[in-house]
């Protein structure tokens, strides 16, 4: 009997065959057309940063004008654009002239937590409900932020800052607001 037959090949075959295949398989070229970041860079190249300015060139923002820049544009442009807007910007009133005024007409009370409260049924004459709630949420918001930090600066209980605060803020309500003087009894504040 005889065994399997044996195929063997001289070494240099099996290099040959070797070299052969290898030449088959092509190997990975990347070409790149563009230019890397660094070199956009480098050529001046920003295009983030002159994204972000064509944005905010195209926001829309408010000019800042103060009262005082405005009235001599006032009187100087007599009807102008400028002077219409100067005009607008001197009758608005700020949120203290809004609150007092809110306070007198008893649409708003000091309360005794130190906050504002609508009284819509005290209320003498029209108010704006939208103004009157802008106007409430915003002062409230501030004053509570004001205890806190002041609490937090003299590392004292946020209800005695506020207490206290509130005993130096009645001193400032304009007088004929009104004012909780006890709970649930409201009264114009007497000079």
């Amino acid at each position: 009997m005889r065994g399997p037959i044996r195929f063997v090949l001289p070494p240099i075959a099996v290099v040959l065959i070797a070299w052969l295949l290898s030449g088959c398989v092509a190997p990975s070229v990347v070409v790149v057309d563009q230019k890397t970041a660094l070199e956009r860079q480098a050529a001046g190249e920003y295009p983030t940063l002159e994204n972000d300015a064509e944005q905010a060139a195209l926001s829309p923002a408010p000019e800042p004008f103060t009262r005082e820049e405005l009235a001599p544009g006032r009187e100087r442009q007599g009807g102008g654009a400028l002077g219409e807007l100067a005009e607008l910007y001197a009758r608005h009133e700020s949120d203290a002239e809004v609150i007092d005024r809110l306070l007198l007409q008893r649409c708003i009370g000091e309360a005794t937590s130190g906050l504002l409260v609508a009284r819509p049924a005290d209320c003498i004459g029209a108010a704006d409900a939208t103004e009157l709630v802008r106007v409430i949420g915003r002062e409230n918001q501030h004053r509570r932020q004001l205890w806190q930090l002041l609490a937090s600066e003299r590392k004292a209980d946020v209800d005695r800052t506020r207490r206290v605060w509130r005993e130096l803020h009645l001193e400032q309500v304009v007088c004929g607001g009104l004012v909780e003087s006890a709970r649930e009894r409201w009264e114009p504040k007497s000079c």
